[in-house]
């Protein structure tokens, strides 16, 4: 009878000697965890920027004129909306358009899709947009990060196309 009552104690032990190296792992387990998820959210916001940029020079870089006859280079709010389009589940800003010569030539800023210049060939639209990474639970050393990605793209004009 002296031998089960000894079995039982060092089991009793055990257990709690398995309770104090999960109370000493798990808030550990739990920061790998956080870390792993806030990285998660800064890609996506990441790659949600690059992708507004691009779909908003793209749009801008078309041929052709938009429902209201208005050339896709100069409709702003369209070239706007297109950028929010491409930003899903993030808010961005789009902190500017410009336009250019080409690469190498000094950028020209239209916000108002008032024109510096009249478009020739080779001429470039380009967008600038920014997006704020705010983490869920703030940590000392890590604060707010403001992603921002432009594109450029050449803009499409005198093209004719024709259908078959």
């Amino acid at each position: 009878m002296i031998k089960p009552l000894k079995k039982l104690k060092v089991l009793n032990r055990e257990k709690a000697q398995t309770m104090v190296e999960f109370a000493l792992v798990f808030p550990m387990v739990l920061l790998i965890t956080y870390g792993i998820i806030e990285f998660g959210r800064m890609v996506f916001i990441y790659t949600t920027v690059t992708s507004a940029a691009r779909e908003a020079a793209r749009y801008g870089a078309a041929a052709g004129d938009n429902a209201g006859g208005i050339p896709y280079y100069k409709d702003c709010d369209g070239i706007v909306a297109a950028a929010k389009r491409a930003a899903i589940l993030n808010s961005i800003t789009v902190d500017e358009i410009w336009y250019d010569h080409g690469p190498g030539t000094t950028p020209q800023v239209a916000n108002t899709c008032v024109l510096p210049f009249e478009i020739e060939f080779g001429d470039r639209i380009g967008v600038h947009v920014t997006a704020l990474f705010k983490p869920i639970i703030p940590i000392v050393g890590v604060g707010n990060v403001n992603f921002t990605a432009q594109n450029a793209r050449t803009i499409l004009v005198n093209i004719q196309i024709t259908y078959p």
